[in-house]
């Protein structure tokens, strides 16, 4: 008797499944322009903190690579030229990640926090959506278990500096 039940409340957290992962994609498609632009943002800090490359350059250099319908260009303009004036403020929280740890944080880690911290402090997007963006950015560029790791100091990162910041853009 209670076979054929649990059956349907399987069938039916499998169909729940399906039914989200289908509007999760047709969601992110709506955002692909977005998402595509927060994956060179992440390319150009990379090559900021590698390289020190100067902004002018960097926006030519992703300008020349991406047409305007792949990325948002006055969004990508925006962020560089918000994390360019951040640029030592971030270099001493990433700075203080690595002492604390012991270990080197990878550069490609450190850019995914870069762009986190500065899209958390424009306060434009919902923090979660700020950090799952990250964690996906962190899954695509990184090693396997970054992803854990930009999580975890995000977070702790969000939650110790989160006053400061609401005052500031208030």
């Amino acid at each position: 008797l209670h076979y054929p039940l649990r059956r349907q409340r399987q069938m039916c957290i499998r169909d729940r499944q399906r039914l989200f992962e289908k509007i999760m994609s047709k969601n992110l498609g709506q955002y692909k322009q977005e998402l595509q632009t927060r994956e060179c943002l992440v390319q150009a800090i990379y090559q900021y903190i590698f390289n020190a490359t100067s902004l002018n350059l960097l926006i030519e250099q992703f300008l020349a690579e991406n047409t305007p319908k792949k990325i948002n260009v006055p969004y990508f303009k925006q962020r560089l030229k918000n994390i360019f004036e951040q640029a030592d403020d971030l270099k001493e929280i990433t700075r203080n990640l690595k002492d604390t740890e012991g270990e080197n944080l990878e550069m490609i880690d450190e850019a995914v926090l870069w762009l986190g911290m500065v899209e958390i402090r424009a306060n434009e997007l919902p923090h979660p959506v700020v950090m799952d963006e990250c964690i996906r950015l962190a899954k695509k560029f990184s090693n396997p278990n970054s992803f854990k790791f930009i999580n975890a100091k995000l977070d702790e990162w969000l939650k110790t500096n989160k006053a400061d910041w609401l005052k500031k853009s208030n």
